[in-house]
């Protein structure tokens, strides 16, 4: 369980417009809720939330929210959803659910696939395939795992790890379907051994050869050149030779 500080202010201004106005001053705003209290609106800066969002990627942050302006200790909560814009990435919204650590909460823990290099199946010329990078998990915060690692070295080609494979720490309990498959290793389609296959003959073949340039306009640029270059044997040929005196 990691524990991160964030200095957040109540945030009193509503509206678009002033909403846009904090986003163009660096500023997320964000809502506060959780344990059937009353939503609190709150700010945040954006440098701030990006920088630990970004050097802690993939894990469950905990967030000690240091609300300028209220009463009583911090408020430790986690993110529920981050809300970017679609062009430049940066963060626009951010919801924050409350956390008591006598409580449990569902929260999602991401996959860790390894011995992916070394998997029996991938020797004999399968595919590995990763169909889960996450599972919820019901516990306490104090229980919560950074990852939850998958061992593939020992699979074959058509076997698969579900859910109800992973190993959990004591009083982690999985709270999506059992059967769901997390990583699974396929066999190779004939169309793709024969592509792979059939790569090696065709770089001996061509090993000799002159790597080609291509570019959008060849067959633009280079139309003028070749008709000339063809039709120039061409006219030498249909020349006819002056007629000898007699």
């Amino acid at each position: 369980m990691k524990k991160v500080p964030l200095a957040a202010k109540i945030r009193a201004d509503r509206g678009s417009r002033r909403i846009r106005r904090m986003r163009n001053q660096g500023v997320v705003p964000a809502e506060i809720y959780g344990h059937k209290d009353a939503n609190q609106s709150i700010e945040v800066s954006q440098k701030e939330l990006t920088q630990i969002l970004q050097s802690n990627r993939g894990e469950n942050i905990f967030f000690d929210l240091n609300i300028e302006g209220a009463k009583g200790e911090p408020v430790l909560a986690v993110i529920k959803e981050v809300q970017y814009h679609k062009i430049n990435s940066t963060i626009m919204h951010a919801d924050f659910h409350k956390v008591k650590m006598e409580e449990k909460l569902r929260i999602k823990i991401p996959i860790h696939i390894i011995n992916g290099d070394i998997c029996e199946g991938v020797k004999l010329g399968g595919v590995l395939q990763t169909l889960l990078r996450s599972v919820e998990v019901q516990c306490l915060p104090a229980q919560i795992p950074d990852a939850i690692q998958v061992d593939c070295a020992h699979l074959n080609v058509g076997d698969s790890l579900h859910v109800s494979d992973l190993k959990l720490p004591a009083g982690v309990k999985v709270v999506q379907d059992a059967g769901s498959v997390i990583v699974s290793v396929a066999q190779q389609m004939a169309e793709e051994v024969k592509a792979v296959a059939a790569v090696p003959a065709e770089g001996a073949a061509a090993a000799g050869a002159e790597p080609e340039v291509l570019t959008a306009k060849k067959g633009e640029e280079g139309e003028g050149e070749a008709k000339a270059d063809a039709k120039a044997p061409a006219g030498k040929a249909a020349e006819k030779k002056p007629a000898e005196k007699k």
